[in-house]
């Protein structure tokens, strides 16, 4: 994805459904193609099982069963209007659970990279709103076994390190985070999370 596009609260999609708890929300995207597609912004019942008040927000189109897919690739017509309606979901829901941190998933590098470029490029505009991290997850290296066929890595002892993110700093493709997260900037940072800052 190499889309450029500039977030702005004051330019969104009309959302058409909304939870109560303002978990779930959906828009009307128009595509390239002339066509008309609908899109979910779903946050997570649940904690990320790694992270204490951090819950995953998906987003995308719903596949025949009626699971995002947020891998699908589509051309929208507007994507600064996309994205500005996402987020501001993400921001609805921050607002009424100022204790919580939301999550998006870079599923692999590329996507992940996509992400960390669309942050740094409206760093000015999200920074009033949201404290944003990147995550790095670390699998512990045991000794190596007697075989080739042993697994040297202890997948039992993953650890998510979070790493401020910052106007203007600079990362590789290939060192890229796993995983985003944020919460409203006016909140103080999770105690849990700070520590390891």
């Amino acid at each position: 994805m190499s889309v450029a596009f500039n977030i702005d609260f004051n330019n969104l999609y009309e959302i058409d459904n909304i939870s109560t708890d303002l978990r779930y929300s959906s828009f009307k995207s128009n595509l390239n193609n002339g066509k008309e597609i609908p899109l979910v912004v779903k946050i997570s019942n649940e904690t990320h099982a790694l992270l204490p008040n951090v819950y995953n927000l998906a987003f995308g189109p719903l596949n025949p069963k009626g699971k995002i897919d947020d891998k699908a690739e589509l051309k929208h017509e507007d994507y600064s209007k996309v994205f500005s309606t996402i987020l501001f979901s993400a921001f609805a829901y921050l607002k009424n659970n100022p204790g919580h941190y939301l999550g998006i998933d870079g599923s692999d590098n590329a996507r992940a990279y996509f992400y960390y470029r669309a942050i740094q490029r409206n760093f000015r505009y999200l920074d009033q709103h949201f404290r944003m991290f990147g995550i790095k997850y670390f699998v512990r290296i045991t000794r190596f076994g007697k075989t080739q066929y042993d697994n040297p890595f202890d997948f039992e002892d993953i650890m998510p390190y979070p790493f401020r993110i910052e106007k203007g700093s600079r990362i590789s493709q290939d060192q890229m985070y796993n995983y985003f997260i944020f919460n409203l900037k006016e909140y103080p940072a999770n105690k849990k999370i700070k520590k390891t800052l």
